[in-house]
């Protein structure tokens, strides 16, 4: 509920309607001053994070084993149940990003990026007589874009920081990857599916809420391993594995209770989607990686 002071002017300066209540009944808009204390925007920041329609935080029990439950209810006609699939989407890959570009993967750099520097003194002290001759040779001939950037890595780090380098990036933009192979994923979907039963809007609608889900998920798992960090302790490889075997199953298990098709049908429909999916993400995965290391 709004406690903003009321305007002693009763026209709406959205619209310019006469409003004799505190919203305007043409436009909607509430008629309170617009200059607000700190204590009204961060009492409203509070408000809004709490309630958020209180839709987000009913919202998360079931991204993390139900993400299905919200994609059928959206689609259902029950649009308020929830936050809207954009909205949430959105929401939850600004916070993955802000977790994977804070303290996140720290480690990685700690351990392999500063920790490989008596490896580049010895690479730096044997390339030093090599730089004579290379320089020599870029000389006679005009090497590529691709070729110039990859020698002036090798320059400046060694094969162990350059591959940490990249691994340590792709993390980090890791929401970013996401949402560019989404389209790609929604369109596997409704190929495998009766056009007239399915629309792309509802393969889409499924597509938000389990990317939701996966990167919920995985921002819980890299904080976990960051509070172990804390302690002493190290989340090794296993619990990734685990992790990614529990995001296959949430999406199966998802898939099965979404599109309620035959068992068969579903087994066939899901190994389609899985090889389709496997070459998007390779594919992707090689460009995103080439950006990268064109980034370093």
């Amino acid at each position: 509920m709004s406690h903003g002071k009321l305007r002693e002017d009763s026209t709406c300066q959205n619209c310019g309607d006469s409003v004799l209540v505190r919203f305007c009944p043409s436009c909607g808009q509430e008629n309170t001053e617009t200059k607000k204390s700190f204590h009204y925007l961060f009492t409203h920041f509070l408000e809004d994070l709490i309630h958020y329609d209180s839709s987000f935080w009913k919202a998360l029990k079931y991204l993390l084993i139900q993400p299905e439950k919200l994609s059928l209810t959206y689609l259902s006609g029950k649009r308020q149940a929830f936050m809207a699939p954009v909205r949430l989407f959105i929401f939850i890959n600004i916070i993955s990003f802000i977790i994977f570009n804070s303290f996140t993967f720290k480690e990685i750099e700690n351990k392999y990026l500063k920790g490989t520097q008596s490896e580049l003194i010895i690479e730096t002290k044997n390339k030093e007589s090599k730089k004579i001759t290379k320089n020599s040779a870029k000389q006679e001939v005009n090497a590529n874009y691709l070729d110039e950037k990859f020698n002036k890595l090798e320059e400046n780090y060694t094969p162990t920081q350059i591959m940490f380098q990249a691994l340590h990036k792709g993390l980090q933009n890791l929401p970013k990857w996401l949402f560019l192979i989404m389209p790609f994923f929604a369109f596997t979907l409704w190929l495998t599916h009766n056009k007239k039963k399915w629309w792309y809007f509802d393969h889409g609608i499924f597509t938000f809420h389990y990317f939701a889900s996966f990167l919920l998920i995985s921002s819980l798992t890299a904080l976990l391993n960051q509070i172990f960090g804390l302690f002493g302790y190290e989340i090794r490889g296993y619990f990734g594995i685990f992790i990614f075997l529990f995001l296959n199953v949430i999406f199966i298990k998802a898939y099965f209770l979404f599109y309620k098709e035959s068992f068969m049908k579903s087994i066939l429909k899901l190994f389609v989607i899985y090889f389709l999916n496997t070459l998007i993400f390779v594919s992707t995965f090689i460009l995103f990686f080439l950006y990268i290391l064109f980034t370093i």
